[in-house]
Formats: structure tokens, sequence, C-alpha cells
């Protein structure tokens, strides 16, 4: 009996600890802290958050950035828009969820700027301030000890001395000499193989010559362009064709010296390449859904039927084409660059649909290349330029994966090849979808595809270079509105 009596007493413990246990995992997880509010008041960013987090901030080069990691918190379901002017020492403020329970804030820098932190009591609300000490809430400012050094003025803007051009038969340099060394920036405009060299902090000087151009079959036309106020500039270089533009500084003297090359595997014929095609997702991993009223479409199942189109266009070509999946499989993430890096492959084109958290809030076509990579740029180029002709939606340009993630695509990042990643429409967009859902659509977009790699490989056609005005801007702050793209896949 003592016995029993014990073995009843345990089952009796184990069957409280039960129901406590069961108890404890019923309460209900308290949501996160989300982001509220971005608000410049002059040189001081306002980060707003619902509840009490944590700010750790710290310093990146090459390219240089502040990073502001927030925890806990999650981004809102609704899309934030920044408040207020960005500074000029600012080029542009991004954000992202980093990780679960984590938002970072980025503030790409143009020159190196000192910046201080400070929090609110509350620990829900932080302010970021650009060349001085943080702004204090709530308090009246106070003079400054006498000890204390008065901050350094702003430097003037650095003056182009001097321009001139090399060439041979693989390219052309434009070699610029300034007063002073300074950060530029290449960024491709929409219109056809136009590409926009970002001067910041340049003005011109006296002795420049009135006329850029330069007589070689890559260059098209060049024009350079001071603003009004003569504190930046902006110079255009339009190509005849797909062209591989990079930006290089003298490590002894404000010398640097824009590049104007024919792009890797840019020779020969279509017929001689081997390209690697990568449908998007696959398998479990199902990527982004549009939903209309009777029916689910997957973006897994709209990439594979374009890609399997452009194979066998490629194949009409006679060109080598390897799938990194040929059905509904699950393929991993950065088992698709590593196919292509083994195989030795000249290209690689990764096909996706975008989405957005809000439907129906962005339309249009993109194509990604990784970081400031002129090769992937010049091939996002070619085939942004032949998909925009035919898809009959906004023309979002090539734009640089690291708007997206700070490291870029995975499947980007880790090709050893000329590479992009195609985002054809938005599948959460009803116009958008109805056209990723019609094959007549997919069949453009197969054809452009193939077009535009044609093109990058073998030239332009005469009949096909787009004759268009574009409008020349000094460098500005700027950016084409980007909403917040929902990937699931974590690139």
């Amino acid at each position: 009996m003592p016995t029993a009596w014990r073995v009843l007493g345990i089952a009796v413990f184990l069957s409280c600890m039960a129901v406590r246990t069961l108890a404890q995992s019923a309460e209900p997880v308290a949501p996160l802290p989300t982001l509220q509010a971005l608000r410049w008041d002059e040189s001081v960013l306002r980060i707003v958050t619902s509840g009490k987090v944590t700010f750790h901030t710290f310093t990146l080069r090459e390219p240089l950035r502040v990073v502001i990691d927030i925890s806990p918190c999650a981004l809102p379901k609704e899309t934030i828009q920044p408040e207020g002017d960005t500074p000029t020492a600012v080029e542009k403020l991004r954000w992202a969820q980093f990780k679960e329970g984590v938002v970072r804030v980025v503030l790409d820098l143009r020159e190196n700027t000192q910046y201080a932190l400070s929090t609110s009591a509350g620990g829900s609300e932080a302010m970021l301030a650009l060349g001085g000490a943080p702004v204090e809430e709530d308090r009246k400012p106070r003079p400054a000890a006498s000890s204390a050094k008065p901050a350094p003025p702003p430097q003037p803007p650095a003056e182009l001395v001097r321009m001139e051009w090399e060439q041979d038969k693989d390219g052309a340099r434009l070699r610029m000499t300034l007063s002073r060394k300074v950060p530029v920036r290449l960024r491709p405009l929409k219109e056809g193989y136009s590409t926009l060299l970002e001067l910041p902090q340049v003005k011109p000087g006296t002795d420049l010559p009135a006329d850029w151009s330069v007589k070689h079959p890559l260059v098209e036309e060049v024009q350079f362009s001071p603003d009004e106020k003569g504190v930046r500039s902006a110079l255009l270089i339009r190509t005849t064709r797909a062209a591989s533009l990079s930006v290089q500084y003298d490590k002894q003297q404000p010398v640097i010296t824009l590049a104007v090359n024919r792009p890797r595997n840019a020779q020969g014929k279509l017929s001689e390449k081997h390209i690697v095609i990568d449908p998007g997702h696959g398998g479990t991993s199902k990527g982004a859904v549009g939903r209309d009223r009777d029916s689910i479409v997957y973006e897994k199942d709209i990439n594979l039927a374009i890609a399997q189109r452009v194979r066998a266009l490629l194949q009409k070509e006679k060109a080598t084409v390897t799938m990194t999946r040929e059905d509904d499989s699950t393929v991993d993430l950065y088992d698709r660059p590593k196919l292509a890096n083994e195989l030795g492959a000249d290209f690689f084109i990764s096909i996706h649909c975008d989405s957005t958290p809000t439907p129906n809030s962005a339309s249009g076509t993109t194509t990604y290349y990784h970081a400031s990579d002129p090769d992937g740029r010049a091939l996002a180029q070619a085939i942004q330029k032949h998909l925009a002709a035919v898809t009959g939606l906004p023309n979002r340009g090539a734009r640089t994966d690291t708007a997206i993630y700070q490291s870029g695509f995975a499947v980007l990042r880790r090709s050893e090849m000329p590479a992009v990643l195609i985002e054809v429409a938005y599948i959460n967009h009803h116009k958008d979808r109805a056209k990723l859902k019609d094959p007549k659509f997919q069949q453009r977009v197969a054809e452009a595809i193939v077009a535009g790699l044609k093109a990058y490989i073998e030239g332009e056609k005469e009949s096909q270079v787009a004759q268009q005005e574009v409008e020349i801007r000094p460098a500005s702050n700027e950016e084409d509105t980007v909403p917040p793209v929902q990937i699931p896949e974590q690139l």
C-alpha cells in the first residue's frame, strides 16, 4: 500500500506540473514594439518606436555607413515614409527587418561625418545628430563650455580643375583632376544605356572645356552639368551598347578616373555562351503570393513558367542552358550560384516576382545587379531596357541589390560571372498579376530577357538603339521611391 500511495502521489504531482506548463504556454506573447516614424529635423534624425527598445549604433566603411540596430523591434504593417529633408551629408536613408526582433536603420554617408546618439527617458525615441552633439529632449540648449572646441566649418566644394580622355580599342577613360579628394557615385538611369556620375561636392573650374565628347565606338554622348549654386555637379554618359562603367580613385593624388569598357563575356555570339537560368523559389519555398477572388497564384510557378520559355528561346539560339530547377522542386538558395560557378557558366539570370506588404501599392519591373559590380550593372541595364519596352508596366530601372539588403542578394553575391535578378512584376498588384498569369505576357518577357542578353554580348542593332531625351540633373538627395520588398527567402 505505501508503494501504491507513493505512485499515486507522483502521478498527481506530474499532472499538476503539466497543467501549469499548459497554462504558461497559453499566456499570450506580448507583441514587439514597432518602428513608428523616421523624422529629419535639420541634421538630426529622430527614430520613434511604439515602446521601450534599445538602440545600438556603429559605423561601417567602404561604403561609409552609420548603422542603428533597434531591439526588440519589428516593422509595422503600414509602409513608413521618412519626414523632413535629408541633410546633404546623407546620400540615402534605408531600413529593414534585419533579423527577428531587430530593425536596422542605415544612413549611407557621402563623406566622413561625426555623429552622436541620445535616447529619451522612456526608451522609445532616439536622436542621431550628425556633425555635432546630440539634441537634448525637453531642455533648452546650454551654452558651450569655454574650453570646448568649435565645430569645424563644412569644407567648400572641391574644384574640378582638369579633364582629359584616354582611349584604346577596348575602352575609354576620363581622367578628372580635383582640388581635393571627394567621394562620387555611379547611378544607372532608366533611359537605355544612360548612367549618371554624381559629383555631390564638386564645382567646375574656370578652364574646363565646353565639349566633353570623345570619339570612341562605346561612347555615344557625354554631358557635364553643374548646378546653379555651384556646389555639386553631374556627368551623364550615354553608351552605344551595354558597357562596364567603373570609378577608380588615385591613392596619392585627388584624381578620379571614369573607365568605360566592354563588359566581361561581351564578345562573340550568344550561341557560344553557357547561361544558367534560375527560376526563383520552388518546392517548399512558394515565394510571394498573389490572391484573386477565387484563386491563389504562387511566385514559384510564375518564375518557372517564364524560365522555361527563356530556356526554349536560348536553345533555339544554339546557346548552352542549365536550369537550377526544371520542376516544382526545392533547391537550396546557395546551391543555385554554386551550380553556375562549378559549371563555369558565362551568365546567371534569376527570375522572380516582386511583392510589397500592402497589396496594390507598387507596380513595375526591376532588374537588380550586385553592389557596384560594373559588369552586372551593364547586364541589368541591357535586360531592363528590353523588358521595359514590352511589359507595359512602370520601368523601375536597373538597381543595386544593396538597396534591399545590406549585403545584397545571395544568388548575386556568390555568382562568379555577370549575374542579375529580375523582378518581372508585382504579384500582389492586381494589374501586374493579371499580366503575370497571361502566357502571352510570359512569352514577351522571355523574348525580352533573351534580347537583352544578346544585346549585351553582340551589341545593339541600329534599329534597337533608343534615342531618348534624358534630363540631366546634378546629384541630389532624392531617390526613386522604392516600397519595402517582401521576400520570403532570406537572400
